[in-house]
């Protein structure tokens, strides 16, 4: 009996936890994602015309090449991953991405 009592407080005390905690992001931004938001507007401010093959490419490699980890390497490299491939799904990438380092 002090088993069953004992779990069921203990599970009512952390349900009831989680009343009091306070709303956030699930992620906090890091300094990789932070640079992966400059790279990623500033190669959008200098191709005002869209972005070439090359500059896709580029911006491709240096976002794999951040320092992320977990959540965030994987959001970034599937953006990165997305941009230089023609039959991603561009949009799912991004709203991942912003899911994870967006503000």
């Amino acid at each position: 009996m002090y088993k069953i009592f004992s779990a069921a407080l203990l599970t009512a005390a952390a349900v009831g936890s989680l009343v009091f905690v306070p709303v956030g992001t699930a992620q906090a931004k890091s300094p990789a994602c932070d640079t992966a938001i400059d790279w990623i507007n500033a190669a959008i401010d200098t191709s005002p015309d869209g972005m070439s093959a090359d500059t896709l490419h580029s911006l491709s490699s240096r976002l794999s090449g951040l320092p992320a980890v977990g959540a965030e390497k994987a959001a970034i490299d599937a953006y990165a991953q997305a941009l230089i491939d023609d039959n991603a799904d561009m949009t799912a990438a991004t709203d991942a991405f912003n899911a994870v380092c967006g503000s």
